[in-house]
């Protein structure tokens, strides 16, 4: 029996060479490096073609966008005359404050029909709208507007009617975009009462309704008004009496509900011309004397209840906020409640000092102070 092929040597691994380990351990990175140059190559690939599918992905909604902003622009060229419709309008030429970029689509209906078929297509379309009237209690962006402006003014929305209800009382039925001023004037002539204190009030009878507009401490509309027909955001048609409008403190139910006022029936007496036409001429002489009728403004921005909060006037003054400015914009002095601008100031200009009054009012008071202006665009 040969015992010799079970000797201890004969189980001793052989080690390997130097050589043999080298080679192996280039083989190894050589293996790593091709692993990873193939995972970069394929990664740039991948990252290439997720590029290409977001651009090709943008090109497609850029696409739709473009035909769905063609398409809902031709449909309201076919509801409208050439003159009723305007695109890139610049807002400055239709606010109080002359401030404001342009509106994509400005369109200025001359009928009730077509203002519900133009309410509709926004709808249709998920298209932005804004009801305008004279623009005196709104700040636009220096950037526009990116929806539709549907204006309500003197143009296509102010016819007067009047009807004789009894010895003493007048239905008085008048369009939503007449100016407050102007209806005032009218009526003085026609030696009907009841209206005259809204003399001063640079907005139209529409806005002023849904603001339940005041001069001072006196409401103006509440003790008149008789009923409205309104647009709603829905494009129908309602006629609501003054008690469905919930009038309230610069504010409505029409207003909560973005209604639009068309069309408003008051009730008025008739009076003594030489009184109502006294009453209009101490109403703008007070106006001339303590509002910034030179400086182009959007009226009292804030609303605030001294009754409340006291005296604003005395917050301003220990902030040093009395003729605070930005720009072009300014507090007036003379009286705090505006912002005006004196002659070339931005929408931001005027952004900016609310923001310093908002934070102040915060910081300092703990209020929340609520803006009477309405702002609209992107002042990001």
């Amino acid at each position: 029996m040969n015992l010799n092929k079970y000797k201890k040597d004969n189980y001793i691994p052989v080690p390997f060479s130097n050589n043999k380990i080298i080679n192996i351990k280039i083989n190894y990175r050589i293996i790593f490096i091709v692993i990873i140059f193939t995972f970069f190559i394929l990664s740039l690939f991948y990252v290439k073609n997720q590029r290409k599918n977001i651009s090709n992905n943008l090109l497609s909604k850029k696409s739709i966008k473009d035909n769905n902003e063609n398409l809902f622009l031709l449909k309201l060229k076919s509801i409208l005359d050439r003159e009723e419709i305007y695109e890139n309008e610049m807002m400055n030429k239709h606010t109080t404050f002359k401030l404001g970029g342009p509106a994509k689509y400005f369109v200025i209906p001359k009928s009730i029909n077509k203002i519900i078929k133009i309410i509709q297509l926004c709808n249709e379309f998920s298209v932005e709208y804004f009801i305008l009237g004279n623009g005196s209690n709104l700040l636009v962006s220096d950037h526009g507007y990116d929806g539709l402006i549907i204006n309500i003014n003197e143009n296509n929305f102010s016819d007067m009617k009047v009807m004789k209800f009894n010895e003493s009382n007048y239905y008085i039925t008048v369009g939503g975009g007449i100016l407050m001023r102007n209806l005032a004037q009218k009526l003085c002539l026609l030696s009907l009462t009841g209206l005259e204190d809204m003399v001063d009030i640079p907005g139209t009878i529409g806005g002023g309704i849904i603001m339940n507009a005041n001069s001072g401490t006196k409401g103006l509309i509440k003790d008149s008004l008789y009923k409205v027909k309104v647009i709603t955001p829905l494009a129908e048609i309602k006629e609501l009496s003054k008690e469905d409008c919930k009038l309230r403190d610069r504010g409505s139910l029409l207003k909560d509900n973005k209604y639009m006022v068309i069309e408003a029936t008051f009730i008025l007496k008739k009076g003594d011309k030489m009184i109502i036409q006294k009453t209009m001429a101490d109403h703008i002489s007070r106006r001339y004397a303590h509002q910034p009728v030179f400086f182009p403004s959007a009226g009292s921005f804030f609303l605030w209840k001294k009754s409340i909060f006291g005296s604003l006037y005395e917050k301003y003054k220990d902030n040093n906020l009395v003729g605070y400015r930005v720009g072009d914009a300014m507090i007036y002095p003379l009286n705090i409640a505006f912002i005006v601008n004196l002659g070339n100031a931005k929408s931001s200009d005027v952004y900016e000092i609310v923001k310093v009054v908002e934070k102040m009012m915060k910081q300092k008071y703990n209020i929340d102070i609520k803006k009477e202006v309405v702002i609209i665009g992107n002042f990001q």
